[in-house]
């Protein structure tokens, strides 16, 4: 069976800015990059901004905008949290798995990694180019801080980790159905993997049953069902004769 590729947050982010950019604007980028001021990169809720040292002594505003994440469906994410172990267990170690990523897009209507039409930048240089090196020197830099610390892509898009986690974790939601089979965590079909089908993912239906919003008249029905099935599986009929 193949393996199937995992890439990482910060080789993803790359792979966008960097699309359809010529190899000589990318190395101007590489020969900038060390000039950004580090202890001067804000990354906040929606933008991250720096400054660059220029020529002659000039310095560069670069900036990087996207805007947060929409909230009204958080208490249904949190609820799926609870039921999803593995992917509280990455972000508890500070790993955004792509599972997560996708998880959010079908609850909260947009995923967690933004889509590079999404993001916007500016910079204070005269550069005739667009986006210029600052620019793509500052993506640079995010891509390899996401590296290191893959939940700064959280911080950027608005989510607060700990409040998040907090929330999953809080008593009170005894009202989730028992998990069947006494299995650890729910099983969500939210693949990690690059080449992935988002396909197999829950539809909004399947969310619903899986944060526990279901009747009890549901849930009896469904286990009915369940317990009318035969025990094996019958024997295939042997083809007809011809």
């Amino acid at each position: 069976m193949m393996e199937r590729k995992v890439v990482s947050l910060g080789e993803r982010w790359r792979r966008d800015a960097t699309r359809g950019v010529d190899d000589q604007r990318l190395a101007q980028a590489l020969e900038a990059l060390p000039s950004i001021r580090k202890p001067m990169v804000r990354i906040r809720a929606g933008s991250i901004r720096a400054e660059m040292e220029g020529s002659m002594g000039s310095i560069h505003e670069v900036s990087l905008q996207i805007r947060t994440l929409p909230r009204k469906d958080w208490p249904t994410l949190v609820r799926v949290l609870r039921r999803s172990k593995s992917i509280v267990e990455a972000l508890e170690n500070g790993r955004v798995p792509r599972s997560f990523d996708r998880l959010v897009a079908r609850i909260v209507g947009e995923p967690l990694f933004p889509d590079a039409r999404s993001v916007t930048s500016g910079c204070s240089c005269d550069l005739p180019e667009k986006p210029c090196r600052h620019v793509l020197a500052l993506h640079e830099l995010f891509a390899r801080r996401l590296d290191e610390k893959p939940w700064e892509l959280l911080l950027l898009r608005g989510v607060d980790l700990q409040a998040l986690l907090a929330r999953v974790h809080a008593t009170g939601h005894e009202d989730l159905p028992p998990l069947a089979f006494g299995v650890p965590e729910e099983p969500v079909l939210y693949p990690d993997a690059e080449d992935a089908d988002l396909g197999q993912s829950l539809g909004r239906a399947q969310v619903r049953w899986l944060a526990g919003e279901t009747s009890e008249r549901f849930a009896a029905a469904a286990l009915q069902a369940l317990g009318s099935l035969p025990a094996e599986r019958p024997p295939a009929e042997p083809p007809a004769a011809k």
